[in-house]
């Protein structure tokens, strides 16, 4: 009776050992998630988003395994062959891993809310018999969160622009040669120039025949949203030197038009030319010509875009980016030294100067006359000094001569009239007399520039001097 006790009880206590042994029994293919890296470290809504998956078969696994799947889930979704929740991404038919062997699979996502994501890759992977009794090989499931944080998007493209001259895109030697304008590192030139103009993804080997006034514009995406259909408009305003709107003749105004007293018409207006789209961190340079102005005008270059969160809505492009610039640009800056000025004895007042360009560009067609102020007789018609054209960092001298009040004048207002890029400006500087108005002549400090005007154009309102009044003494 004791015998038959005992018996049983063994073979219970074996049967119970078995059970734990099967259930602590680890597989011969020993898989494991090395590691889940993420593309980018703070992805934002609607941002593409990357996870490289690391998949390894430990050095110390006596099986082979062939990966079946390897997918991304949100955590709590269930795994393994009859989990219910929708794999964000899976990659299928992996490959085989031996022993010691890893790996990588990349798999992609999107987030429609921002914060903290919780997701889970699973592993799924078939191990090879080992050969051993009863030793079929199974299956393997193995899974591994990974946190990602996500941002709020941001769509935010930025337009920077700036006025060239045509000379400004001779890219060397053999293009100036050729008479055309090398677009080398330039993704786009867009317009209607004198001719010939064409966008440089048409042939990048033939340089542009033409361009009258080119405008570098760069877009420049500073979000988190790729910025897609992206195009460019141009609308010029004319101007007057001193801010004001022009009545559009080339001469300052109210910013009317016409007797309706109607805004002035545009002078220019061109586009849209679609550019590439531009990612976050990217930017784009494209050239476009505004064709011919007739005088200085306020150009607003406005980028209108939609972003991929615009996508699913079907939305236009509805959103802007501008900026403003003039064209064309000023790059001469005329300026009265060295002056000396003295009184004659029958009361006129000789100013005896210097006028420099102490700016970058050359000016030409420059007149200088006295203007006209209380005790001060400007310079009869005709009698301006024509100075002609001054260098960038160039001198001319000249003198001026004209009736003065000393009582009731304390300064000699000097006009300087010249043109840049075709466009007829004029300034105001002013020196002072010599204190008490004697004739023996002393020097008179060189004041600060007045108001700036545009008076016109070249060859549309011409420089008007007599012929015996043109003076020019070059030092």
């Amino acid at each position: 009776m004791t015998l038959t006790r005992t018996t049983a009880a063994l073979l219970a206590l074996l049967t119970l050992l078995g059970a734990v042994g099967a259930a602590a029994a680890v597989p011969d293919a020993r898989i494991a998630v090395d590691g889940v890296d993420v593309s980018s470290s703070e992805p934002a809504v609607g941002e593409r988003t990357a996870l490289n998956v690391t998949v390894s078969n430990s050095g110390g696994s006596p099986a082979a395994a062939d990966v079946r799947s390897v997918r991304l889930l949100d955590a709590g979704d269930e795994v393994g062959d009859d989990g219910d929740g929708d794999p964000r991404d899976e990659a299928t038919a992996v490959g085989a891993l031996s022993a010691g062997d890893a790996t990588d699979v990349v798999l992609w996502t999107r987030f429609d809310e921002p914060g903290e994501h919780r997701l889970t890759v699973e592993v799924v992977a078939e191990e090879e018999a080992t050969g051993g009794e009863d030793d079929d090989g199974g299956t393997v499931t193995v899974t591994r969160d990974v946190i990602v944080d996500v941002q709020p998007a941001e769509v935010a493209l930025g337009v920077r622009t700036r006025a060239l001259s045509p000379e400004d895109l001779q890219s060397d030697e053999e293009d100036q040669s050729a008479g055309g304008i090398g677009v080398s590192g330039i993704e786009g030139v867009f317009g209607g120039g004198g001719g010939g103009l064409q966008s440089a993804e048409d042939d990048e080997g033939e340089p542009v025949r033409s361009a009258d006034s080119p405008v570098a514009v760069t877009v420049v995406n500073t979000g988190t949203s790729t910025a897609d259909r992206v195009s460019l408009t141009a609308v010029g305003t004319p101007v007057g030197e001193d801010g004001s709107e022009s009545d559009g003749d080339g001469t300052e105004g109210d910013g009317t038009d016409g007797e309706d007293g109607g805004e002035a018409e545009p002078t220019v207006e061109v586009g849209p030319f679609v550019v590439e789209d531009v990612a976050p961190g990217e930017e784009r340079q494209v050239i476009v010509d505004l064709g011919r102005l007739d005088e200085r005008s306020e150009v607003t270059v406005t980028a209108a875009f939609r972003s991929e969160l615009d996508a699913p809505a079907g939305a236009g492009a509805n959103r802007t980016a501008t900026s403003t610039l003039r064209y064309p640009p000023r790059e001469g800056n005329p300026t009265v030294t060295d002056a000396t000025v003295r009184t004659t004895a029958d009361g006129e007042v000789v100013v005896d100067a210097n006028l420099g360009n102490a700016g970058t560009g050359d000016i030409e067609g420059v007149v200088v006359s006295v203007a006209g102020a209380e005790g001060v007789e400007p310079t009869p018609a005709g009698q301006e000094y024509f100075v002609g054209g001054v260098g960038a960092g160039d001198f001319v001298a000249f003198d001026l001569r004209t009736p003065a009040n000393a009582t009731v004048a304390d300064s000699v207002p000097i006009r300087i009239a010249y043109t840049e890029r075709g466009v007829r400006y004029a300034e105001t500087a002013s020196v002072a007399l010599p204190e008490g108005g004697g004739g023996g002549g002393s020097s008179g400090a060189v004041g600060t520039l007045g108001a700036l005007g545009v008076v016109g154009l070249v060859g549309g309102a011409g420089v008007a001097v007599a012929g015996s009044a043109i003076r020019r003494r070059d030092v």
